[in-house]
């Protein structure tokens, strides 16, 4: 199973943003100042009439032998934030990010 590049890194981000939620209130938290991952992913060219490139994360056991002759080693180095600039600490009020109902 292959998944863009762009939902990895919003799944990411919830997680995140959960792990924060799932610590509100305890005594140890863990401040967030970078994530490091490293990717094997493909890289899909199109030719349509909207042509770009799209970046897919290989999962590991998948069956992508064809397209392991097309894959790259990617490493991002992330650093967190909040939106407003504040490091991230697992266990901070997230309130702010869920839109008011």
């Amino acid at each position: 199973m292959d998944i863009e590049l762009a939902d990895l890194l919003k799944s990411l981000r919830s997680e995140i943003s959960r792990a924060r939620l799932d610590a509100a209130g305890q005594d140890v938290r863990f401040r967030i100042d970078s994530i490091d991952l490293e990717l094997q992913v493909a890289v899909e060219k199109s030719a349509e009439a909207t042509a770009g490139m799209k970046f897919w994360v290989v999962s590991l056991g998948a069956k992508g032998a064809a397209k392991s002759a097309h894959t790259h080693t990617v490493r991002l180095s992330l650093g967190a934030e909040t939106s407003t600039g504040e490091p991230v600490l697992t266990g901070d009020d997230v309130s702010d990010l869920f839109p008011a109902r």
